[in-house]
C-alpha cells in the first residue's frame, strides 16, 4: 500500500469516525421538559365548561322566576324570601360549579339541583311562597332535570351510574333547612367513591388551565357580586319594616292635616292649636319609629357586608391555596428535570470523552499502522529473490 492510498484511508475513516460520534451525541442529549401535572382530558374539560355555563343559567333562571313572584306580590315577607331565594342559589350554585376538580363540580351542581328541588317539593320550603309556590318548584324541577342531563352528556355511561347513586343518595340524607342553602360538603364522598375506583385525580390541568380557571373565576366574581350586593342591601331594607307605600301615605296625610289646620286657624284657633298639638304628637311618633328602624338597617348592613367579605376571603384564601400548590408542584418538576438533565448530561459528557479518547487513539494510531504496512510491503518487494527462486 502507497503512503497516497494510506493518508486517503485514514481521512476516510476519520470522517466516518467524526459522522459516527456526530449521530452518538445527538442521541444522547435528546430531552425533553415538561410542566407539572397532566392536561385535562377532553370529558373533564367538557364538563368544567358546561357546569359553568349550567351555573349562570342556573343564577339567572331563578332571578327571574324570584322577580315573577314578587312582581305578583304585595306581601312584606314573602318578597324578603324572593331576594333570599336569590342569595342563596347564587352563592351556593357558583360554588359547587366552580371546584377545582371537574368531575366533583359537576357531581356537586347536579346535587344542589336535586336538593333545592325536594326543598321546594316537600322540604322546609314547600309553603314558602304561597299562591306562587308552583313558580318556585316549576323552575326547580326545570333545573333538576337539565342538570341530569348535563350529567347524561359530561360522564360516560359506566359512570353515570355510580354517579346517579352518590349523587341521589346525598341529595336524600341531606335536606336544605332554609334558603341560605347551607350544604353538607360532598366532596368527601366524592373523594371516597372515586378512590374505590383507583380513579382518583393527581392533577388538575396543567399551568395554562390553571390560569384560565383562575380568570374565570375572576370573571365571574366581577359578573355575580354586584347583583349580590345589592340583593342583600334590598333584603336588610326590607327586613327593617321601611316601605315607601307608607312613607307616601303618612306624608300625604300630614299634608291634609296642615291643610285643615290652616283653614280652622282663621276660626277657632283654639281648637287649631289643638289638633296641631296632636299632629305634633303623631309627626314625633313617625318619626322615632322611622330612625328606629332605619338604625335597624343601618346596623344590618355592616354585618351583611362583613358576611360577604368573609365570603370572598374564603374564596381568595382557596385561589391563593390552588396557586401555591400549582406553584410548588411546577418548582418540584422543574427540579426534577433539571437533575435528569444533569444526569444526562454528565452521562453525554462521559460518553464524549471516551468517543475522543477513541478517536484521538485511532487518529494518531492510524497513522503509525498505515506506515507500518506501507512499510512492510515495501520491504518485501526490495528484497532479492531467494536462491533458487526462479526470476520472471
Amino acid at each position: 500500500m502507497s503512503p497516497s492510498v494510506g493518508r486517503r484511508v485514514q481521512r476516510l475513516f476519520a470522517c466516518a469516525l467524526g459522522v459516527v460520534a456526530t449521530l452518538a451525541l445527538a442521541g444522547c442529549i435528546s430531552f425533553s421538559l415538561e410542566v407539572p401535572g397532566d392536561p385535562l382530558s377532553p370529558e373533564q374539560l367538557r364538563a368544567r365548561i358546561e357546569s359553568r355555563q349550567y351555573a349562570a343559567d342556573f343564577i339567572a333562571r331563578v332571578a327571574r322566576a324570584a322577580d315573577s313572584i314578587a312582581d305578583a306580590t304585595e306581601d312584606a315577607g314573602m318578597r324578603a324570601n324572593t331576594l333570599r331565594w336569590k342569595i342563596g342559589a347564587s352563592a351556593a350554585s357558583r360554588r359547587a360549579a366552580y371546584r377545582l376538580e371537574p368531575h366533583l363540580a359537576l357531581a356537586d351542581t347536579w346535587a344542589f339541583a336535586l336538593q333545592m328541588e325536594a326543598f321546594f317539593r316537600e322540604g322546609a320550603g314547600r309553603a314558602l311562597f304561597g299562591s306562587q309556590q308552583q313558580t318556585a318548584l316549576d323552575t326547580a324541577r326545570a333545573l333538576a332535570r337539565e342538570a341530569d342531563a348535563l350529567a347524561a352528556r359530561g360522564l360516560e355511561p359506566g359512570l353515570l351510574g355510580e354517579y346517579r347513586k352518590l349523587v341521589g343518595d346525598y341529595a336524600a340524607r341531606e335536606r336544605l333547612s332554609d334558603l341560605s342553602f347551607e350544604r353538607a360538603p360532598i366532596g368527601p364522598l366524592w373523594r371516597a367513591a372515586v378512590a374505590r375506583d383507583g380513579s382518583v385525580p393527581k392533577s388538575f390541568g396543567v399551568a395554562s388551565e390553571v390560569r384560565a380557571d383562575a380568570s374565570d373565576r375572576l370573571d365571574l366574581y366581577g359578573q355575580r357580586i354586584p347583583d349580590e350586593l345589592r340583593w342583600r342591601a334590598e333584603l336588610a331594607f326590607a327586613e327593617s319594616g321601611i316601605r315607601a307605600a307608607d312613607l307616601s301615605h303618612a306624608l300625604k296625610r300630614f299634608e291634609e292635616e296642615f291643610a285643615k289646620l290652616s283653614a280652622a286657624a282663621q276660626t277657632q284657633p283654639e281648637i287649631a292649636m289643638q289638633r296641631l298639638a296632636a299632629l305634633q304628637a303623631e309627626m314625633a311618633r313617625v318619626s322615632e319609629d322611622f330612625d328606629r328602624r332605619w338604625g335597624q338597617t343601618l346596623a344590618m348592613l355592616p354585618v351583611e357586608r362583613a358576611a360577604l367579605v368573609g365570603n370572598l376571603e374564603t374564596m381568595r384564601v382557596a385561589m391563593d391555596a390552588t396557586i401555591e400548590r400549582e406553584r410548588k408542584e411546577l418548582y418540584a418538576a422543574f427540579s426534577a428535570e433539571r437533575a435528569a438533565v444533569l444526569d444526562k448530561l454528565a452521562e453525554v459528557v462521559a460518553q464524549t470523552l471516551l468517543l475522543l479518547c477513541l478517536l484521538a487513539l485511532l487518529l494518531v494510531g492510524l497513522p503509525f499502522l498505515s506506515g507500518f504496512i506501507a512499510g512492510r510491503a515495501t520491504s518485501r518487494r526490495s528484497q532479492p529473490p531467494a536462491h533458487g527462486t526462479k526470476v520472471p
